[in-house]
Formats: structure tokens, sequence, C-alpha cells
């Protein structure tokens, strides 16, 4: 199966690029008759990796003239049935799965006709092994109709890590066949011995340092690049074996060393690597059609991985510079300082962690900040007497706190990021900004950072249609928490016939129809925010909305940490959540995760403290949450695994741990995409949890 790597200069002949994969893509076209969007199918996750990825990568096929079909789903089950029957027509000749698919053994999930190629391009990691390394059947590019699918496979360039867990797999996939079992205990041990002699050689080590930073995508001790595999050598037997005309049986020890490596990649846990996103705007770079708009989206892209804790500080800079290079490359300086209707700018720019601050105001932008929560407790009183106080010390008079930002003193908005800097750390504030970027719109929106971009897209994403939400009145509070009007959200214009058809009622309907407007809710969601991905006055409008879901998350938080339902169980600390006026906004999958994370955050001093106290070494900090959905009769629950230390990221175990759960429990679920997130009835909660606290894998 191809591995394409990102471009670079270090590349070797011999390895493919993400050029080599978008070239065969447009070159099948090209050769193949008709002109209908049959022949490219692309099926998109319904997250924000896989929706900023699609408006790149379907930008550069409309470049290319290359016709395509673009398909959202939500989940497994969803997926299957796309893709059968995008697989049922004869003009399919490409599919290309966007933020899914990484961790399915896809050689046999698809069963893919002769002639079709299938493209994974997905953020998730661990990988499963066969993608990255697993043997394509197919012939090359001038008989490829003679053979079976191939699959081509986009990693991002930390694949070069896995070297030895390439071996370990390759050494098992390829185990040869023996009849003899007649190897002695002792010849086992010599060449067990003789395998880690060989290995440490390799590594360059005495211990197993190297392999567990490769099973953990973070080795720094071999920088070597997989080697490559063809067809013919990957039958060939060990250079080590004594009988080349008769193959025996892998030494015992040696067979179990290499299982015991592949497992460790697999149970280090789920982390993602470079966004979908990012990946697509490389190659765009690379084939020259990279502009500001393509840009803005993969800087949404990364924005959103770091707020939404997917990746850490140190990868987040790491990213930030390389769009700092394109920024500074496609935004070259201007002279003039006059307003420009056209200006579609993009700067770097510091960005305060208040939620929405420029579209909100001051007090209720601290107030909604899952970091100031966590510094301050914002949920009880005195946490909000602590803000008012620091506003306070810095010369802030509530009055201009409460009102619109953007009516705010002009002195007191220019001073603010200075203020915040001399008084805040007093406050336990000391990581208030991060670098990030702002793009300008004309006359259209004044600015719009990236973080509030994503935050608006996100919103629509959750909550577009399918919920009844309270939103603020635009122009009608004098601001705070205190007074102002609301109205129930609707994203109304061209829009209001989809949302009226996925409006939640009232009504017992039937549980397949309740399914089936799940999933329509979920589409139409994809939709309105694909189309907001380039209409700022559809993006502006979803402000609104996403203040609410903050809100929401506010009022759920802070009813929790009130009432103290949090428990701590034998591996990890668990709350369910069985009533309140927003369980319906917390069905959702991706707003259960930033609740999740909102505690999170508001409790990793408590809970670090605590457990130092109690004399444990803190390394991670383990949390479920499960959500009651009324209509279904379900909990979705969610687990996330926090860093003591904020900007930090650890890798989540749950999927694998949710996974053993059900199966030890025999309980149903219903698996999405993110594996840390699942879907049970309410009546096996119980047993599930109690599987999930005492007998499932180390979390």
């Amino acid at each position: 199966m191809p591995l394409l790597l990102p471009p670079g200069q270090d590349r070797r002949p011999s390895e493919l690029t993400y050029t080599d994969g978008y070239n065969s893509i447009v070159s099948r076209v090209r050769r193949k008759r008709g002109t209908g969007s049959g022949g490219v199918v692309i099926i998109a996750g319904i997250d924000m990796d896989g929706l900023l990825a699609s408006r790149i990568l379907t930008s550069l096929f409309k470049q290319d003239n290359v016709p395509f079909q673009l398909v959202p789903v939500g989940g497994y089950t969803d997926l299957e049935l796309k893709a059968r029957e995008a697989l049922k027509s004869e003009d399919l000749h490409t599919l290309i799965l966007l933020s899914l698919g990484s961790i399915l053994p896809l050689a046999s999930f698809f069963e893919l006709p002769r002639g079709v190629h299938l493209h994974v391009m997905d953020a998730r990691r661990p990988w499963n092994l066969s993608n990255l390394f697993g043997i394509s059947l197919d012939v090359d590019d001038d008989g490829e109709e003679a053979g079976e699918g191939k699959i081509w496979t986009w990693g991002d360039g930390d694949e070069v890590k896995l070297d030895n867990v390439k071996k370990s797999w390759e050494t098992l996939e390829y185990e040869p066949e023996s009849d003899s079992d007649s190897d002695s205990d002792e010849e086992d041990d010599e060449d067990a011995a003789a395998d880690e002699d060989e290995e440490r050689t390799e590594n360059g080590s005495d211990d197993e340092d190297g392999e567990d930073g490769e099973a953990t995508g973070d080795n720094d001790g071999s920088g070597t690049r997989p080697r490559k595999r063809s067809r013919e050598s990957s039958t060939k037997p060990n250079k080590r074996r004594r009988d080349d005309v008769k193959p025996r049986k892998m030494p015992r020890a040696v067979r179990e060393a290499h299982i015991e490596r592949v497992s460790r990649y697999y149970e280090a846990g789920t982390s993602y690597g470079m966004s979908v996103a990012q990946t697509i705007y490389l190659l765009a770079t690379e084939l020259e059609r990279a502009d500001n708009d393509l840009l803005w989206l993969a800087i949404l892209a990364v924005t959103h991985q770091y707020v939404s804790a997917q990746i850490d500080r140190k990868r987040y800079d790491m990213f930030h510079v390389a769009l700092s290079d394109e920024v500074v490359r496609l935004n070259p300086p201007v002279t003039s300082r006059e307003p420009d209707a056209d200006n579609r700018r993009i700067t770097k720019s510091d960005e305060l962690r208040f939620v929405l601050f420029r579209h909100w105001n001051l007090y209720d932008a601290m107030l909604h900040s899952s970091y100031v929560a966590g510094r301050m407790g914002i949920w009880r009183e005195r946490g909000q007497k602590k803000i008012r106080g620091l506003l306070a010390k810095m010369g802030y008079s509530m009055q201009q706190c409460v009102q619109a930002y953007a009516h705010m003193d002009l002195k007191l908005k220019k001073e603010l990021p200075e203020k915040l800097d001399a008084i805040a750390p007093e406050y336990g504030l000391v990581e208030l900004e991060y670098p990030s970027f702002v793009r300008a719109f004309g006359f259209e929106v004044a600015t719009m950072s990236a973080a509030d971009a994503v935050e608006g897209l996100t919103a629509l994403l959750e909550a577009a249609t399918g919920l009844r939400i309270e939103v603020e009145v635009e122009g009608g509070r004098g601001g705070g928490e205190w007074f102002g009007s609301m109205r129930t959200w609707s994203i109304g214009g061209d829009y209001s016939v989809i949302e009226r058809d996925n409006a939640p009622t009232e009504e017992a309907d039937i549980e397949i129809d309740k399914e089936d407007r799940s999933k329509q809710s979920l589409s139409a969601n994809f939709w309105i925010t694909y189309d907001a991905c380039g209409d700022i006055a559809l993006l502006k409008k979803s402000l609104p909305l996403a203040k609410a879901l903050h809100c929401a998350i506010i009022r759920q938080g802070s009813a929790i940490l009130d009432k103290g339902t949090i428990r701590p169980l034998h591996k990890f600390r668990f709350t369910a959540v069985k009533e309140g006026p927003d369980l319906r906004i917390f069905s959702k999958p991706a707003a259960l995760a930033r609740l999740a994370l909102w505690l999170m955050d508001a409790t990793r001093d408590k809970w670090t403290d605590r457990d130092t106290r109690n004399g444990y070494t803190v390394t991670s900090l383990p949390f479920v949450i499960a959500v009651l959905n009324e209509e279904k009769r379900t909990y979705l629950v969610a687990g996330v695994t926090g860093a003591p230390e904020f900007g930090d990221v650890r890798k989540n175990k749950f999927g694998l741990a949710f996974q053993k759960a059900a199966q030890e429990s025999q309980v149903a679920c219903s698996e999405l995409f993110d594996t840390s997130v699942i879907e049970i009835a309410d009546v096996d909660l119980q047993g599930f949890m109690e599987v999930l606290a005492m007998r499932s894998v180390t979390i």
C-alpha cells in the first residue's frame, strides 16, 4: 500500500509524496470516460477537520476540472452504508476518506472492485499498521485494470519513526509456515538473544527506550526512515535463517517480543497528528495553488486542534511557525492605510484566552474561559468576585467591562494586553496569550481571529439545526449575565427549509424517525458549516450560537461542581448527568467532549494537588462523563485524559478501554469515529462502568 509523505528536500527518490497521490487521482480521471461525478467520491467525517479538508480538496479538484461527489458521514454505520452505495457504481474509480479510516483495516473493511483506488487521510492515531506497511495487490498504473484496488495512505512524516514497529509487524504478518516444532527452548533463547543484540545495534542503545518511544510515536533515538519493502522481498527468508531452503518456525521468545512491541503501539492510546486540512494545504503549495482562502482554512484546522486539546503547545508552535511563513509569503506588506472593501489579508496576532471577547463583553468572555475557570473557580461566587477584583485592579470599571467590547473605551482596549501581563499573574493567570492569526474581511467585519472563526464554525457544526437553543439578541443586552433579551436560535435565510425539516419535536416519534432525524441534522449542519467557511455573513451570524453553547457549558459544568457529583473510581474520575435544561445539547459528541475538557481545565489544579498530597505520581488525569439522552434512553459516554500541566496533552487510552469494557460486559454500543466517545443503553451504564473501572486495560 503506497505511503505518501509530506513533500520535502530530504525525500528519497523511492519515497512517494502527496503530489504523487494527487497526480494519480487526476490522471485516472483523465483516462476514464464520461464526465459524471460518480468517478471520484469523497467521504468526509462530520467534524471540523473533515469539513475544512473537504473545502480545500474540492477547491483543487474544481481547478483541475475533476468531477466529484462529497458525502458527509457521522459514524461507522453511516460509513458502511455510504461506501456500499458508492462501490456499487460502475463509474467509481477513486474513493477518498477524509478525517476517518486510519484505525480501520481498510483492505478488509472495503471490498474494492478492480480498478478502484482508495485514498485515506486521517489525523487520528494510531494507524492500523496494515494501512501503513501492508502490500498492495494492485499492479502498476499501466495495467491497473487487471488488479485489485490500491490503497494510498497519506501520512504526516511521523511514520518514519516506526521502523522497529514496522519490522515487528512485517515479521508477524509474513511469518513463514513451518511443519516442524522441534526447536528446543535453548535454541529459542539463543535466537532471541541474537535478535535483541541485532536490534540494539540498529537502535544504537542497550535498552528498550527506543522501542517505547516508537510505540508512543515520540522516539528520539531513531530517525531512520522505514525501509522500502518490495513484493518480492516480502517473501524472502530472513537473512539469519540457517536453512534458506526450509525456513523454520520463529523462536517463541522472538515472536512474543514482536507481539509485545506491536501491542504497545496500539495500546499507547489515541492521539492526533497533522490535520488533514493542513496535509491538503501542503499539497496545494506543491501544486502552486495556495492562496489566502486555502491558507485560512489550514489555519483554522490547526487552531481547532489546539483549542480542543488535540495537540500540545509544542506541536502547535511548530505548525504556527510553518503557517506564519505562508502568511508572510502570501500577504506582502502594504503601504496604504486606507480602508479597502476587498481587503482579505491574514496577519499574525497574539490571541487572548477569553472566549469571543471581540464579539461579546470582556467580563463574560473571561467568565466563560475554561483557563480562567480553572485558575479562579468561577462556578462559585468567590471566583466571580476574583474576576471583578482583577478588573478593578487593572483600572477597568464594571460599566466598561459589561458593555459590548466593540464599544469599550479605545484606550482600555489598547492597554488590555499590557495590563493583563502586569497584574493577571497575581491571580495565577500566566498563560493568557498564545500566537495566532487574524483575517480582514473588508467592510463586512473589522477582523475575525482564527479562534473566533473556529468557535463559530464549531457551533454551526454542532447545533445549526436539530436543537432548540436560546441565544442573546444582538444589541439587546447591556452586558454581563444580569439582563437582556433572548430569542430561539434560527439560522434563517436560505436555510429555513432545512431548519424546519430538522427542527426538534415534542411528539412521541417512532424511534427510527428519531434516528433518521438525528442523521439528517448532522448532514444539514455539515453543509451549513461548509457554506459558512466561505460566507463571512453566515459565520458572523453563528457567533451568538457559539456564545449560547459556552453559556450552556458553564451552567452544566457549574452544576456538576456545585453538587459534587464527580466521583473518584479505581482508575479515573466519573460523573453522570441525568437531568437539566441542557441535556439535549450534550447528547452531541462534540459538545460533550467540550464539556469534559472544561471540567478538566476547571479541576486540573485541585485534582493534581489532591493526588500529590495522597502520595501519587500524577502523570495524567483520566475523566469519564456520561450524559442521558432522554429521547433515545441512551447514555453518551466520553473519556478524556487530561495532563497535570495546562497546554500539555496526553494520549487518550479510553478508546481501547471502552471497547474492552463493552466486550466484557456484553454491552451493545454505537461507535463513532472518535473512539473515546460511545453510546450505550441507559440500563447498561452501571455494568459498563463497573467493568471499565475494574477490569479494563490500564488507563
